[in-house]
């Protein structure tokens, strides 16, 4: 019993999903339902208050799929998604991996990550793209699930290590995702747990528990279902990155979504 529990909490908190296109894929489909909805309400929010006061040339969301913008796009003035899938999202979009972003160093005012870290192979990988690709002072905001919460506590038993969706994410801890961030010379700003919802995607449900949310919220702050992290890119020196390394132009391209994951969905 014990090795079981032990092997399952790897599956979610370490390893995350096998295929990433296809997480993406059910992500989409997931942040149509009631709960998905309810938590994309709340995102936009909490992104809204970490840029506000904030302008910027070029700001970046690496997506999980929504394939929809979440922050205004009026403040910058030009807003890109990056997403492994090709969508209709009313921006540009490219398509590459959290792990490979196809930006010049030093090019980005602002990136947000979208549970990008959930869904992605090396999460570690993605927050040194991301700290690459930020000028000095840029802003990097990361939005994550929560391992101590319910949500956490639902992946854990719905989890299977050949399953996709929201519950076959991974769950980082954000005091890791903190700690990379700090590694790689980034002042951190905010680190907060937000979204006290249960997890169940049950409208009628959602709107009569919410009590217990407001309970939730004041007894057990740090047991949020999202975490937020906010922090900027101090001026210490430079990333190295190697000269070998070959970007591709985000003008390119984005490349269709493959057949096989077409046939998976029907």
């Amino acid at each position: 019993m014990v090795k079981r529990l032990g092997q399952r909490f790897k599956q979610v908190y370490h390893y995350g999903p096998n295929d990433t296109r296809y997480q993406e894929l059910t992500l989409s489909q997931w942040y149509q339902t009631a709960l998905g909805q309810e938590l994309i309400e709340a995102e936009r929010a909490l992104i809204s208050r970490a840029i506000a006061g904030r302008f910027g040339a070029s700001m970046v969301q690496l997506d999980s799929g929504f394939h929809d913008i979440l922050f205004e796009q009026r403040l910058f003035g030009s807003g890109i998604i990056v997403s492994q899938l090709e969508n209709r999202a009313h921006c540009p979009v490219v398509c590459a991996k959290p792990e490979d972003l196809p930006f010049e160093p030093e090019s980005l005012d602002m990136l947000l990550m979208h549970h990008s870290l959930d869904l992605c192979e090396n999460p570690y990988q993605a927050v040194r793209e991301g700290a690459l690709a930020l000028k000095p002072g840029g802003l990097l905001i990361v939005l994550g699930f929560n391992p101590l919460s319910l949500w956490g506590l639902r992946s854990m038993i719905q989890s299977r290590a050949s399953g996709y969706g929201v519950w076959n994410s991974r769950f980082i801890r954000s005091g890791r995702v903190a700690d990379w961030m700090q590694l790689l010379n980034f002042e951190l700003e905010r680190h907060e747990k937000h979204l006290f919802l249960p997890p169940v995607n049950r409208p009628a449900w959602l709107k009569s528990l919410n009590v217990g949310e407001n309970i939730q919220r004041k007894l057990l702050p740090f047991t949020g279902a999202v975490y937020l992290l906010v922090g900027y890119k101090q001026v210490f020196g430079k990333i190295h990155t190697s000269t070998k390394r070959q970007r591709r132009n985000f003008m390119e391209p984005s490349v269709g979504v493959s057949s096989t994951i077409r046939e998976q969905t029907r």
